[in-house]
């Protein structure tokens, strides 16, 4: 769950346009394994918006932490100006929160409650300044933001993932800061809920530093910031125009290691005739040395002679050729090459005929005004299934997968499942990935296993530690890893948001992934390039009238 936070000031001075709201100075970040996440990092960010971009697991999110202050680098410092509010990408509430606290403003509604009832203690008044109105601001907030009239106090466990990342986001919004610090704000929202994020970021005039893998969301920035093996380097523009300039560099720099190649090959050549003429010439000067009947002190001064020149280019060449092989190097080292992402699912065919799935008249639990729905699957379908935050398609997908039944009809799956929930809360935090794949019977030798890790971005180093110490997306990977590859492979895919937390180059290595996968699929998602991408044989839709509306795609 999103929660939204705020930061004090740590120094008072209030940003101007050409102003910075965040500077870094020699940041340092390691974790417990000793995986250097931030390396002295130094970087200035003026008071615009800004995307910061990077591989799962680079230390985007623990950047932002130590940004809000809820981290503490290991060496540096951060100099912020101003009041900066914070959304972090997940939270996972107490038991009893309420929506306030999840927007953040749980603090000042205390403080406005202790003073109505007779306080006159300062810090409730230094709370309160700006907000006396808030309940007021409260009710505007959450009807601009698409959701229900919510009372403050309303529970938190009441509301979707998408209404809960709303609410934390209007709440930042409302609190009057200086600058926002977003983690992939645009997870688990709807249509209509990403429409009205893209407007209100697009609107602000502070400080915005947003992580996301988001490339709509992306090209409303004015910089991109990418974080990579630990250093941290701007770019002018939005994401569109990043990629340009990254596609204009790796082209450069491509032609620069073929040229170099090129002339490396062309040098050798050059050095090989250089080579081949020099023993023809020693060869004829020495049969030219005996047949002159030379006296024996002379023909040793001409060889020893010839020996030294022999030797003198023996290391010329040498010299000529570690240049040509060190241009190479250089060359290379500039290529703009990340590495790649792949994965591979298992090998699960389900018929033509098999029946799948049937639900008849089932309703879900969840929400209140859930209709009956009837359906039958069968066969390697791929099932997107659309609709509003708060509908029931998370539900939707823990009935199909068993783990909750539903309130009344039939609900019948007929083939083994893998479920990948939305915040990936299946992994063990406490065990590693591996121990965790034992654990539930992954029958791929372990050599294999890792291969197919690695390939996904997990290395030995992720796999051997403990699930906490993973980023985001390298959860979600895990959890993936643990629904594809235990005992009985799964025939049918229960995937709930998949991408979220995810960085664009694994996301489309999920694309690629699931366009090949020959078994059956049930897919939530409100990333319309992702749904597209895996060529959907069925759609299902919500309306609030019609309820569930199942219909069949165009082939």
């Amino acid at each position: 769950m999103a929660q939204s936070s705020f930061a004090p000031a740590k120094a008072q001075s209030q940003p101007s346009a050409a102003a910075s709201f965040i500077k870094l100075h020699h940041l340092s970040y390691a974790l417990p394994d000793g995986r250097v996440l931030l390396d002295a990092v130094s970087h200035d960010f003026a008071v615009a918006r800004h995307g910061l971009i990077g591989r799962n697991g680079t230390g985007k999110s623990v950047l932002l932490r130590i940004l809000q202050g809820s981290l503490s680098a290991q060496t540096g410092r951060v100099e912020c100006h101003g009041r900066i509010a914070y959304v972090a990408q997940s939270h996972t509430h107490e038991p009893g929160a309420t929506l306030a606290e999840v927007a953040g403003i749980g603090d000042i509604l205390l403080a406005l409650s202790n003073i109505a009832a007779g306080s006159t203690n300062p810090a409730d008044f230094d709370l309160a300044d700006g907000h006396w109105r808030i309940e007021d601001d409260w009710a505007r907030m959450l009807a601009d933001a698409g959701l229900p009239g919510w009372a403050p106090d309303h529970p938190a466990h009441a509301a979707s993932g998408g209404e809960l990342t709303r609410v934390a986001l209007a709440g930042a919004l409302l609190q009057g800061a200086d600058g926002l610090l977003l983690d992939e704000p645009s997870n688990h929202l709807d249509a209509r809920a990403r429409g009205w994020l893209m407007e209100k970021i697009s609107t602000w005039r502070a400080g915005l530093i947003v992580v996301s893998h988001d490339r709509t969301l992306l090209n409303a920035m004015q910089n991109i910031v990418e974080l990579d093996r630990g250093t941290l380097t701007g770019h002018a523009g939005n994401y569109s125009a990043y990629r340009t300039q990254r596609n204009l560099q790796s082209a450069a720099a491509d032609a620069a290691l073929a040229h170099a190649r090129n002339e490396r090959a062309a040098g050798l050549r050059a050095l090989r005739q250089q080579h081949d003429a020099q023993l023809q010439r020693s060869a004829r000067n020495a049969r030219q040395a005996r047949a002159s009947n030379q006296a024996p002190i002379l023909l040793g001064m001409k060889k020893a002679n010839a020996e030294g020149h022999a030797g003198r280019e023996r290391l010329r060449r040498q010299q000529t050729a570690a240049t040509l092989d060190d241009a190479v190097k250089q060359a290379a080292a500039r290529v703009l090459a990340a590495p790649g992402v792949a994965l591979a699912l298992p090998e699960t065919v389900v018929p033509g005929g098999r029946r799948v799935l049937h639900m008849e008249n089932a309703v879900p639990p969840y929400p209140a005004n859930a209709q009956a729905l009837t359906l039958s699957l069968s066969g390697p379908f791929r099932l997107a299934v659309h609709g509003p935050n708060g509908c029931g398609k998370s539900t939707l997908l823990s009935m199909l997968a068993g783990e909750i039944n539903a309130k009344q009809g039939t609900c019948d799956v007929r083939v083994s499942t893998a479920m990948l929930d939305q915040r990936a809360t299946g992994l063990p935090l406490g065990q590693s990935l591996l121990k965790t794949l034992e654990t539930l019977g992954a029958s791929l030798p372990e050599g294999e296993l890792r291969s197919r890790l690695a390939l996904l971005g997990l290395g030995p180093a992720l796999v051997d530690a403990p699930a906490e110490t993973l980023s985001g997306g390298e959860r979600v990977k895990a959890t993936l890893a643990c629904a594809l590859w235990r005992k009985q492979p799964a025939q049918l895919l229960l995937l709930d948001e998949p991408t979220n937390h995810l960085d664009i180059t694994s996301a489309q290595a999920l694309e690629q992934a699931l366009k090949q996968y020959p078994g059956a699929m049930v897919v939530v998602s409100h990333d319309t390039a992702f749904l597209e991408a895996i060529a959907p044989t069925h759609r299902l839709f919500w309306s609030d009238c019609a309820g569930w509306d199942l219909q069949t795609c165009a082939m």
